[in-house]
């Protein structure tokens, strides 16, 4: 999903991409070009108003921000389009915030063009800087020199022919004059950072639309490539890696300037984003194979781009590390969306409802929720209230500090009864469960049917009045303290395997039914091994038609429900943060943290975008179905690193937390289906990649 959420901000996109479609042929041109001109459209640019985007109207500028402003540079980064259009913006960011408006009408209106260097060095009364992006055409350069900023229109800039990037090309600057603004080092830094961020987002996401193109059409061995599975992890890792990037991205340039906040936000999107640009690029080359190496195609026009922001981002300091740092010093980021005027009616009314549970016990407190909706919100009535996303964020919200039931599993299994079932069965299960009355496991997985959840060998048998089910399903969460089962079983074996399944409400305590607790690494059974022996199961007890129990389960499968606010410290006990206490006085393992800081803050986001994309109305992205991918792969990151820092403690009971976590933490990339069965379906439903033909 490109960076705009909000419909303004898709417009001002439109129109870039539109603009900007001949740029990538423009850069091409300038690879062998003996010098780099000034582009032609930079008069058009100008008229659009683009360069003063984020410059107030007082001083010639449009009057929006930086959020206007990246969104153009996302759409800059993803046409590779040649100039200076990022040095010259950043140069009007630096001198908006620093108060100083003297050159902020002619950078607005492209007469002047600048330029910023991160990492100025005085040497014998001169200011050095050798890379410098766009130095060569540039009017006025801003040089980072300690904790200022100098600002220079008498320079001389260089570039050497080898430079990486013709397309934009880095300058050496040297300067004996010009104009200090005291501690503004820190404002170029994080506007650097930010802006650059934008600008990669779109380069990783030009990479994934690329190689996906490519490998869609690309044959080899009589199939296109894009069906072998290697591929399609490929595709899959480059379509989370730019999606965090954009997440990344959007956060940094809404934070408030000047304020710790905003400064975590920029190192968090320098460090994920900036370099999710270099690692498309280089994925994109591997995924073309020998064509993507040859001059004549688009790849390297993007890695040389990627590879030299990175350069200059990296001028800015070890944004890992600005990130230990303030997280450390107590910093977090907490940003809110926007939401519309009628969220301020639900949160005076779920207040008004939590008072309502002052004094009540957890039985009266849970009933309460129940009769008001506000337990399942986002499910329709009578058991919900049918809320929208803002409705839904807001109850959220206001319920933090109430003791509410995590239906889990059982939640998924009654809303599919509630969704398929008949009235009879809703009243008959819906309400007592939401009361607690009635606890539900989900009898799906069996020894023959893992990741390929429709081969299913449970056989019902039709007998008057019902079904005589046989078979074992395995893998079951909780059925040992469980009261009902939601079972898909196979009823007709003479079809095709999707079609020959009836789903089924068992009662666990019926004759025939055994659970047997399965013991698991960490030493705990939560899950079981459920035995179906000769089980009558009667006619009201089989939820939708028989044989669509597979429509019936794939919808209980979607039926987990994701907190929309995107919060929460997710199944660990542990989160990254808490690594620092184990690596105190190691930089280099605090350092090791806070990279692992770096990836939880951006997953976060990104479910924070789809959760402003839900509240404003447009359709789902991406976020739900990468986030399990991420979060469970990203918890093995954390705990194994855990360990290691843990040390004996770990291993000899000392710190049993660290442990337990890391022990627990292995099923997550199995449970809920498998890391490598998730990358296929990433592939093949949300990138259109093809299906492995010997599965059709």
């Amino acid at each position: 999903m490109p960076l705009p959420i909000t419909d303004d901000h898709r417009a001002l996109a439109g129109v870039a991409r539109s603009f900007l479609s001949g740029q990538r042929a423009a850069a091409r041109s300038l690879l062998d070009a003996p010098d780099e001109p000034v582009p032609a459209t930079w008069k058009e640019v100008a008229g659009l108003g683009w360069l003063g985007l984020h410059v107030p109207e007082e001083h010639g500028g449009e009057g929006a921000g930086l959020p206007e402003l990246a969104v153009v540079l996302e759409e800059l980064g993803r046409a590779v389009a040649p100039g200076p259009f990022l040095p010259s913006v950043l140069a009007a960011a630096v001198l908006v915030e620093a108060g100083r408006p003297e050159l902020l009408p002619a950078l607005a209106d492209g007469s002047t063009i600048g330029a910023v260097g991160l990492a100025g060095v005085e040497v014998d009364g001169q200011v050095v800087d050798d890379l410098v992006p766009g130095g060569a055409l540039a009017d006025v350069v801003l040089l980072v020199v300690g904790d200022d900023v100098l600002v220079s229109d008498q320079f001389t800039a260089t570039v050497d022919r080898r430079v990486l990037d013709p397309t934009r090309r880095a300058a050496t600057v040297v300067t004996s004059s010009g104009t200090r603004i005291p501690g503004a080092a820190a404002i170029a830094r994080r506007l650097a950072r930010t802006l650059a961020a934008a600008e990669a987002a779109g380069i990783a996401h030009a990479c994934l639309d690329m190689a996906v193109a490519y490998v869609k059409q690309r044959e080899q061995f009589g199939r296109a490539v894009g069906t072998f599975q290697a591929v399609k992890h490929h595709c899959a890792n480059l379509l989370l890696d730019a999606e965090l990037a954009t997440a990344a991205a959007w956060d940094a340039q809404r934070a408030a300037p000047g304020t710790p906040e905003a400064e975590l936000a920029a190192a968090v999107a320098a460090a994920r984003a900036v370099p999710a640009g270099v690692r498309a690029a280089e994925l994109a080359i591997q995924l073309h194979g020998g064509i993507g190496f040859t001059w004549e195609h688009d790849c390297h026009l993007y890695l040389r781009r990627a590879v030299t922001l990175a350069a200059f981002v990296d001028r800015a300091g070890d944004a890992v590390a600005d990130t230990a740092r303030l997280v450390q010093a107590g910093v977090a980021r907490t940003p809110d969306l926007d939401l519309p005027a009628e969220a301020e009616r639900y949160r005076a009314e779920v207040r008004a409802f939590v008072a309502t549970l002052d004094g009540l016990d957890a039985t009266a407190r849970r009933a309460r929720l129940v009769e008001s909706g506000y337990l399942v919100p986002h499910w329709p009535p009578p058991w919900g209230r049918d809320a929208s996303a803002a409705e839904q964020l807001v109850i959220e919200q206001e319920l933090r500090g109430v003791e509410v039931p995590n239906l889990g599993i059982t939640g998924w299994n009654i809303q599919t009864i509630a969704q398929h079932g008949t009235a009879e069965q809703a009243e008959r299960w819906v309400g007592p469960t939401l009361r607690g009355e009635i606890t539900w496991c989900q009898l799906f997985s069996e020894p023959g049917a893992g990741s390929d959840a429709a081969a299913i060998a449970t056989r019902g048998v039709r007998v008057d009045g019902g079904w005589r089910v046989t078979g074992q399903k395995v893998w079951t969460t909780g059925a040992q303290q469980s009261d009902w089962g939601f079972a898909t079983v196979r009823t007709d074996p003479s079809v095709a395997k999707h079609a020959g399944v009836t789903m089924m409400a068992i009662d666990l305590r019926s004759a025939g039914v055994e659970v047997r607790p399965l013991r698991e690494l960490t030493g705990e059974a939560l899950f079981n091994e459920v035995f179906f022996d000769d089980v009558f199961v009667p006619d009201e007890c089989v939820v939708g038609a028989v044989g669509q129990g597979w429509r019936v389960a794939r919808a209980t499968l979607g039926n987990e429900r994701v907190s929309i606010g995107g919060g929460g410290a997710g199944v660990l006990p542990l989160r990254a943060k808490d690594l620092f206490a184990l690596a105190a006085g190691a930089p280099q393992a605090e350092r090791e943290v806070a990279a692992l800081v770096v990836d939880e803050l951006a997953m976060r986001l990104m479910l924070l975008r789809q959760a402003a994309r839900a509240v404003g109305g447009t359709e789902p992205g991406p976020e739900g179905n990468l986030s399990k991918l991420f979060s469970s792969e990203h918890a093995q990151r954390l705990t194994g690193l855990a360990v290691r820092l843990a040390g004996a403690a770990a291993v000899t009971g000392r710190n049993e937390l660290v442990m337990r976590s890391y022990l627990w933490a292995r099923c997550l990339t199995i449970a809920g289906g498998t890391s490598e069965i998730a990358r296929n379906q990433v592939a093949e439903r949300i990138l259109g990649l093809p299906r492995d033909p010997l599965l059709r």
